[in-house]
C-alpha cells in the first residue's frame, strides 16, 4: 500500500489516512482539498502528505 500523493510505502508504524477517517475527523475546508476530494475509498495518505495538507488548508483560512 503506498501514499496516493507521495508514494511513500506504508509500513506498519506509520499513521496513516484515508477519505473514511478524513470525513469523520476534519472539517469541510479539508474533506474539500484537491487531494482529498480525489481519494477513492481504497486509497491512504501517508502522517506527512496529510500535514501538509492541513498545513495547506490553515494558510487559507482566515
Amino acid at each position: 500500500m503506498n501514499c496516493f500523493v507521495c508514494s511513500k510505502k506504508k509500513e506498519d508504524f506509520d499513521v496513516w489516512s484515508n477519505k473514511i477517517v478524513v470525513s469523520a475527523t476534519y472539517d469541510s475546508k479539508v474533506q474539500d482539498h484537491d487531494v482529498i476530494r480525489n481519494l477513492s475509498e481504497h486509497d491512504v495518505i501517508c502522517h506527512d502528505c496529510m500535514q501538509k495538507i492541513l498545513d495547506d488548508v490553515d494558510k487559507t483560512r482566515v
